[in-house]
C-alpha cells in the first residue's frame, strides 16, 4: 500500500505534511488533496522502499529517504497535520 492509500484508509483527505530532516531542516507542503494526488511519493520525492508509517499515533508521521535535485538522498520525517 503506498502513502496516499495508507493516508486515506486512516481518514485523511486534505492535508498539510510538515518535512523535517536528518539536519533539523523543516519544510512544509500544504494544501494537499489526497484525492487529487496520483503519486505522492513523487511529489514529494520519496523512495518508495525506504517509507515506514507510524499513523496510529496522536501525531501521526512517516518516515523515508528522500531525494534532492542533485541525485543525493537524506532521512526525513513527515508528520501529517490535517485541516
Amino acid at each position: 500500500m503506498n502513502l496516499k492509500e495508507r493516508l486515506v484508509s486512516h481518514g485523511y483527505d486534505n492535508i498539510d505534511i510538515l518535512l523535517i530532516d536528518e539536519e533539523k531542516n523543516q519544510e512544509t507542503v500544504p494544501g494537499i488533496s489526497l484525492n487529487k494526488v496520483t503519486d505522492l511519493e513523487y511529489k514529494l520525492y520519496l523512495e518508495p522502499d525506504s517509507l515506514k508509517y507510524d499513523l496510529d499515533k496522536d501525531n501521526p508521521y512517516f518516515t523515508a529517504r528522500q531525494k534532492s535535485e542533485e541525485g543525493a538522498s537524506k532521512e526525513v520525517k513527515g508528520f501529517i497535520l490535517e485541516w
